[in-house]
């Protein structure tokens, strides 16, 4: 049954209507296939495959490496931890090389996808994963507009990385720009209506942020806003943030 779900999702994410299609990049996290465990307790620290993942130079290159966890009992700080090991020893790397993507939940990400491998670890080194290893221990490569898209509902909301983006009239940078939108007090929703890199939204622009105010939305409520946003930067990273933690 649990291979059966699997390559459901992986269909279902091969078939997605997100496809990058004006970039050269893909990125995104790296997250289990199937999460029976998202609401449990059981669901923090970094999310990685049990078993570790091989590290290769080079997409179809030599195997160079693993980034495997280490969970001790007898310490329950093990969790947060993964370790880098190659020919030159073992390295700790600490949550600050992850993604927090919820409260006390961390992601591996990805900046590159070429042959069927994705690139990790870009500050570290030059380290590649077999994306076919990878949905063997159902993980998935997700890129970035599919996981901002299927957490849409799940969030308070989105909102722009500094210094800010534009909306506009048409998904396209020679399109009309409606409005400029900045920081936490322009709060972002998505729609299913994606072209390439962009998704058309509605931004609610709040007197006060709805996590620190005692006014109700209508009198909070300054404007909505409705056009096109590039979500997806040419690197294939989110142009958005979320509160991981919730207010």
């Amino acid at each position: 049954m649990l291979r059966f779900f699997h390559r459901i999702c992986i269909f279902f994410l091969s078939i997605a209507p997100f496809f990058l299609s004006a970039q050269t990049k893909e990125a995104g996290l790296l997250l289990p296939a199937v999460d029976s465990l998202r609401y449990t307790s059981k669901y923090c620290c970094i999310l990685s495959p049990k078993n570790g993942l091989k590290l290769h130079d080079t997409p179809n290159g030599k195997v160079i490496g693993k980034l495997k966890m280490e969970i001790r009992e007898d310490d329950n700080q093990s969790p947060y931890f993964i370790y880098l090991a190659t020919a030159d020893g073992k390295k700790k790397l600490s949550t600050d090389n992850f993604k927090l993507i919820g409260n006390e939940v961390y992601a591996i990400p990805f900046y590159e996808k070429q042959d069927n491998f994705i690139r990790v670890l870009t500050e570290i080194g030059n380290y590649w994963i077999s994306v076919n290893e990878l949905n063997s221990m159902y993980f998935l490569a997700k890129p970035w507009i599919n996981f901002l898209l299927e957490e849409n509902e799940k969030v308070l909301g989105y909102y722009a990385k500094d210094p800010g983006l534009r909306i506009r009239k048409e998904p396209n940078t020679s399109s009309d720009i409606i409005e400029a939108i900045r920081g936490d007090l322009f709060e972002i929703k998505l729609s299913n209506e994606i072209k390439g890199q962009w998704c058309k939204v509605k931004v609610t622009k709040y007197r006060e942020h709805p996590c620190e105010t005692e006014l109700d939305d209508r009198d909070n409520i300054e404007r909505i806003i409705q056009g096109w946003l590039k979500i997806i930067d040419d690197d294939g990273d989110s142009n958005l943030w979320y509160y991981a933690k919730g207010c």
